[in-house]
């Protein structure tokens, strides 16, 4: 049985939190599958979960959490919800890095709570960028961040890039991998595809700059020819309104906030980020750890639910496949 593995993110933020807040929801998936929690300490409680020795040994349904116990009691007694620090983000990563663990011996998909970059790279990990990259170095293969909602799909070409160096990624783009990873995508394949500018007005024909020409055009000729319906560079303030957003079931955003502004705005709680390029699925909510409410009784697990669903039908689809095979 594959699990459903859940990375804990920052215990001080709302990811244990929205986890105790979809009790309801989990028990119910649970009658059918594994559910296997990754916590990395003792600070966080979750009633109606089995804590477990050896999550290898799991073989029938339910709610597991497996302790792995990263940081020392004098740490863990530290730990304070909605404050931040070096020993959060230790854990955050350790919660992280003993999933992607069980992942490669389970076989299992991956829900990954929210951390703090910020707070990762303060714990003393070097080079952190995010989830996306991380799974990218960890699996050795390319990934890309799709946000995907119940109307709007934005992928983002660039992610935890300063602005100044998008063009230099842009270029640095394996197109093999990129058309791969698009034609993975859970969207209408045969509509069209919206390939966002990258300087304002797409460059005004080159009067606000040439990446649109130097860059963009020869990748979207190549696109083309791969068989993907991909439109000109088009201007960013314009293709997200209500007469084009119906046009295009998928937007490429040059880089992060072109296209997450927009799809945060219009879909909200209901956004999940799908990382496409993995062999299985792993999905995470679309927001971040909310230090400022944790603690409070103001989060909302909605977009947690949608991660929830979004493995579920991947999971029946699988075994639809298997059983018709």
């Amino acid at each position: 049985m594959v699990p459903i593995l859940i990375t804990e993110g920052d215990p001080c933020g709302i990811g244990p939190e929205i986890v105790n807040l979809s009790q309801e929801k989990l028990d119910s998936h649970s009658r059918e599958k594994i559910l296997l929690l990754v916590s990395s300490n003792s600070f966080v409680s979750y009633p109606g979960w089995k804590e477990v020795g050896d999550p290898t040994k799991i073989s029938e349904p339910g709610l597991y959490v497996w302790r792995k116990h990263a940081l020392t009691p004098i740490e863990e007694a530290s730990l304070q919800i909605g404050k931040p620090s070096e020993v959060s983000g230790k854990a955050a990563f350790a919660s992280l890095a003993e999933g992607v663990e069980l992942q490669k011996k389970l076989n299992g998909n991956l829900i990954t709570l929210p951390l703090s970059k910020e707070w990762v790279l303060k714990s003393g990990v070097k080079g952190f960028r995010g989830h996306t990259e991380y799974l990218a170095d960890r699996y050795s293969r390319p990934t890309y961040m799709l946000m995907a909602g119940r109307e709007l799909n934005v992928l983002p070409l660039t992610t935890h890039v300063p602005l100044q160096k998008v063009p230099f990624y842009l270029k640095k783009i394996h197109l093999p991998s990129l058309i791969s990873a698009i034609r993975s995508a859970p969207i209408q394949k045969e509509e069209r595809i919206a390939f966002l500018g990258l300087n304002p007005h797409a460059g005004e024909g080159g009067k606000v700059g040439d990446e649109e020409k130097k860059i963009l055009s020869p990748m979207i000729s190549k696109m083309r020819k791969a068989g993907l319906n991909v439109s000109d560079p088009l201007s960013a303030d314009g293709a997200f309104s209500e007469t084009s957003r119906h046009k295009y079931s998928l937007f490429l955003a040059c880089y992060h906030d072109q296209g997450l502004i927009p799809f945060k705005m219009w879909e909200g709680k209901y956004g999940v980020n799908l990382t496409l390029g993995l062999d299985f699925i792993r999905v995470s909510p679309d927001h971040g750890t909310a230090f400022d409410i944790a603690g409070s009784g103001k989060a909302d697990p909605e977009s947690f639910l949608q991660c929830l669903e979004w493995v579920s039908k991947a999971l029946s689809a699988e075994n639809s496949s298997r059983s018709i095979h």
